[in-house]
């Protein structure tokens, strides 16, 4: 999802710094610096997805409890086995997203393999996010304390090693981010052609595919644009993004309705508004663990006020609705935990500008530290994820 570069690509001139998409810009320096070797880069990949590798062979060992039984790879595992056993018809209706259950039904060794393919996805996405803010031209201090914002704590690891559908919408969905702001603020067509074909990718592994779709194109108005000039461009731009994805959907609608009589059959086995999900939401909100949540949705805005770029906090507050609205009509799994965070801040990285002020650049440095307390006390308070984390001392020390 990145360019190979050989030199350092210069930005065309007389952007505007306004708005969300000069998020990814530099105001002083116009250029993105050159990717280094690709075997730097797969060297960095390979040292940071290996501890999320330990904790998934880890997690191989330890004892299965009813609770991680929901967790997303299990219900995805069992909802494609069902469908893919059923026969071909059967499956048609049933197995939504396609890509991500065929995955889990086929991966060797099961939930474990899966585990083991989300670790190695973990280090990927932190290497390239890291990768993208140095070539933005962000201090080195403002890349470490993000990427360890990010990868050290136990909510990135929960979900990258129990969701991996969720885990690379969500991956997806940044990078596709990333590749929206260069397309709309540089112009550069090539990442808007790889926007969109990862935003289409993420509605054939994750049911949260098409909010992630949704979000992107409602992001649109607050971009800004590099062939401003040109009537009607926000709107070819945006339709770059989503067409790949509305094929998608409307093909498999039409394959729903050729042979299940309904067009809708996929996305209506998909959804579960159930008293147990409802419950599940008034409960989250009513402890410390929704006051979290809240505290995360303060800590993007902050984020974006800090960095000048209050168009992001558009985005931040619709991350988190359409996250809590996909868990309640059940594109989320019930034991899931740490999705409105990794969106979050994955996002927050993908956007993230360089800050020239010494004072701004060391509280976004503050801002991102806070982050690992925050998703540690966040992790306390999820039931799934403190069972799970049980799990993995239980298997270490027995």
């Amino acid at each position: 999802m990145t360019v190979t570069l050989a030199r350092a690509v210069q930005a065309p001139a007389g952007l505007a710094s306004a708005g969300l998409a000069s998020a990814a810009l530099a105001p002083a320096a116009a250029t993105l610096r050159p990717l280094p070797r690709q075997a730097v880069r797969w060297s960095f990949r390979a040292a940071f997805a290996a501890p999320y590798v330990v904790l998934a062979l880890v997690a191989a060992r330890a004892t299965p409890t009813p609770l991680l039984g929901l967790t997303g790879n299990q219900v995805t595992l069992d909802r494609a086995t069902a469908a893919l056993d059923g026969g071909v018809v059967q499956a048609i209706g049933q197995l939504y997203p396609l890509l991500s259950g065929v995955l889990l039904r086929f991966m060797p060794f099961g939930v474990q393999g899966a585990a083991v393919l989300g670790a190695v996805a973990a280090g990927v996405l932190l290497q390239v996010l890291a990768q993208d803010m140095l070539r933005r031209g962000l201090r080195m201090r403002e890349v470490v304390a993000f990427t360890v914002a990010l990868g050290a704590n136990p909510l990135y690891a929960f979900v990258a090693l129990n969701d991996l559908q969720a885990f690379l919408g969500i991956a997806l969905f940044a990078v596709a981010v990333v590749d929206m702001v260069r397309f709309f603020a540089w112009g550069d067509t090539q990442a808007g052609f790889r926007a969109g074909l990862a935003l289409m990718l993420s509605t054939l592994l994750d049911p949260m595919g098409f909010v992630y779709v949704g979000i992107a194109a409602l992001a649109a108005p607050v971009l800004d644009l590099a062939r401003h000039d040109q009537r009607g461009i926000r709107r070819a731009n945006v339709l770059v993004l989503v067409f790949p994805s509305v094929a998608v959907a409307l093909s498999t609608a039409v394959l729903d309705w050729m042979v299940l009589h309904d067009p809708f059959a996929a996305i209506r086995g998909t959804i579960d508004v159930s008293p147990q999900r409802l419950a599940g939401l008034h409960h989250l909100f009513a402890t410390a663990d929704g006051l979290l949540l809240i505290a995360m949705v303060v800590a993007g805005a902050t984020l974006a006020l800090l960095v000048g770029r209050p168009g992001a906090i558009a985005l931040v507050v619709a991350l988190f609705v359409g996250i809590i609205g996909g868990y309640a009509i059940g594109l989320v799994p019930i034991a899931a935990a740490g999705n409105v965070f990794v969106t979050m801040l994955s996002v927050a990285i993908a956007i993230l500008p360089p800050v020239q002020s010494r004072l701004t650049g060391a509280l976004v440095v503050v801002l991102a530290v806070l982050q690992v307390p925050l998703a540690w006390a966040a992790s306390s308070q999820r039931e799934v994820v403190v069972e799970w984390m049980h799990a993995l001392v239980a298997a270490v020390s027995g």
